[in-house]
């Protein structure tokens, strides 16, 4: 296999960050580094400033975002690190002032190589089938994430932002009450209809349900 990109005494640091992060190693983890390590190559991204205009769009909820969010120095809370449900094996590391960017995808048919690469270091014989979801198919899985490139476990895209994500990073101070449930909306995430304002909630895409609209707390039990 190629050289990595990244020294092996930086990768096995942000790697252990990783599992201290997630709470214990598993296979995503050291995938999730090189998916981001390309990334932030293709982008250009160097020193800190950089990293301030980078925001990365991860395609499923799973343990690569782990990585990824150390790595690429991003989280949830700055607003630069977004969530898709998309359930694939993919992220998009993008230039927020330009909006432009690249997407790794994880290719289809690794596991040839890492089945290949697993037979040389002797984790399984010719011939051996990897059953789905098996202990074996885990081990092939973290030999391979931890040994192949990040050009040999990975494709790339040139991508731009569509208009609908262009402003859903950036900063505003805008507060307004919904004019259904009359709780407060922040950063203009509220939908306009005719002269009224609604949470995304009460306009049709709330994730849960009220029980009960009001649960006493402390001194209101007395």
């Amino acid at each position: 296999m190629g050289k990595m990109t990244l020294s092996d005494v930086e990768f096995d640091r942000l790697l252990n960050r990783a599992a201290e992060l997630r709470g214990h190693l598993c296979i995503g983890l050291p995938l999730g580094l090189k998916m981001a390590s390309l990334g932030l190559r293709l982008l250009g991204v160097k020193g800190e400033k950089d990293y301030d205009n980078l925001i990365v769009f991860v395609e499923s909820d799973r343990c690569t975002v782990d990585a990824i969010q150390v790595m690429a120095k991003c989280s949830a809370g700055s607003r630069r690190l977004k969530v898709l449900e998309y359930g694939k094996s993919a992220a998009s590391f993008i230039d927020r002032r330009t909006g432009t960017g690249f997407r790794i995808v994880t290719k289809n048919d690794f596991m040839k190589d890492a089945t290949e690469l697993a037979i040389k270091d002797g984790i399984m014989e010719e011939g051996q089938s990897v059953g789905e979801g098996s202990q074996l198919e885990r081990r092939v899985m973290m030999n391979a994430f931890m040994k192949m490139t990040p050009e040999e476990l990975f494709d790339a895209q040139e991508v731009i932002l569509e208009r609908s994500y262009v402003n859903e990073h950036k900063r505003t101070h805008e507060k307004v009450l919904c004019s259904n449930c009359g709780e407060t909306v922040m950063d203009g995430k509220g939908t306009t209809l005719g002269d009224r304002v609604l949470c995304r909630a009460c306009s049709g895409g709330a994730y849960y349900r009220v029980v009960k609209s009001r649960v006493l707390l402390g001194d209101d039990r007395d």
